[in-house]
C-alpha cells in the first residue's frame, strides 16, 4: 500500500481496492509534461465525481429543506456545488496536500480554486469507482450533511452570481442579459434590464446604471422563482 496515501485512506476509513485511481485523481494534466505520460490525470475522474457530488446534494436538499420549492432548491444546490465551497471542502479534507502539477503550472496549486474544486470531485469520482456506490454515497454525505441541513438561501447577497449558478446546477447554460430602454439623463438616467435564459424572459428590473439594473433583473427571477424545470 501507498505510504504517501495511508492518512487520506485513515481518514475516510476505507481500505483501498485500486490505489492507481488516487494517484491519478490528484494529478493535474501538466504534470504528464514532467513525467512523460499522457492522459494520465484527473480529467476523467473529475466527470465521473461531478455527477455523484450533484445526485448526493440534490438529495440533501431535498431532504432537509421540504419548505422549498424547486427553484430555491435549485439555488441552495448551487451554492454547495460552486467552485469557492468545492475548493474549500477541498481544503477542508486535506485532498490539496496531495495534488502533484507539473513544472509549467503558473501559480500555486494550493491557491487555485479551479484546480482545487476539479481534486475534490476527481477524488470523488475515484472513491466511487474503488468503494463502490455505498461507501462513496456515505463519504460524500457525511461531507455536506450537516452545512445542507442548516443552510440558508440568500436571495439578496449578488443575485447575479446566484442567479446564474442556479441555472448552471441543473442545465449547464448560461442567463443573459438586455438593456430594455434607458430614460432621463445625468444623474437622472434610469436603465431598464432584462434577464433571458433559453430565449425566455425570466426577469426584468431597473437602475441607476446598467450594471443595477441587471442585479434588479436576477433578483426579480429569483424572488419570482421563474426558474426552469
Amino acid at each position: 500500500m501507498a505510504s504517501e496515501y495511508l492518512a487520506l485512506y485513515r481518514k475516510f476509513n476505507i481500505l483501498p481496492k485500486d490505489e492507481e485511481l488516487y494517484s491519478l485523481a490528484f494529478t493535474h494534466s501538466s504534470y504528464n509534461g514532467m513525467a512523460g505520460t499522457r492522459h494520465q490525470d484527473y480529467e476523467r475522474l473529475e466527470f465521473l465525481g461531478d455527477a455523484v457530488v450533484g445526485m448526493v446534494v440534490s438529495e440533501l436538499c431535498y431532504i432537509y429543506h421540504p419548505e422549498m420549492e424547486q427553484g430555491k432548491l435549485s439555488v441552495l444546490k448551487s451554492q454547495f456545488i460552486r467552485t469557492a465551497s468545492e475548493a474549500e471542502y477541498c481544503r477542508k479534507l486535506g485532498l490539496n496536500e496531495y495534488i502533484r502539477v507539473g513544472a509549467s503550472f503558473a501559480k500555486d496549486a494550493s491557491e487555485n480554486l479551479s484546480l482545487l474544486e476539479d481534486v475534490f470531485e476527481s477524488f470523488i469520482g475515484a472513491l466511487y469507482l474503488d468503494q463502490g456506490l455505498s461507501t462513496c454515497y456515505r463519504i460524500v454525505r457525511s461531507i455536506f450533511e450537516d452545512d445542507i441541513a442548516n443552510a440558508k438561501v440568500d436571495l439578496t447577497t449578488n443575485p447575479k452570481s446566484y442567479l446564474q449558478e442556479c441555472m448552471q446546477a441543473d442545465k449547464k447554460e448560461s442567463v443573459t442579459y438586455r438593456i430594455l430602454s434607458e430614460r432621463g439623463s445625468g444623474q437622472d438616467k434610469m436603465f431598464v434590464a432584462a434577464v433571458y435564459f433559453e430565449g425566455s424572459e425570466i426577469g426584468r428590473g431597473e437602475g441607476k446604471s446598467k450594471k443595477a439594473a441587471e442585479t434588479a433583473a436576477a433578483a426579480d427571477a429569483l424572488a419570482k422563482m421563474s426558474l426552469p424545470e
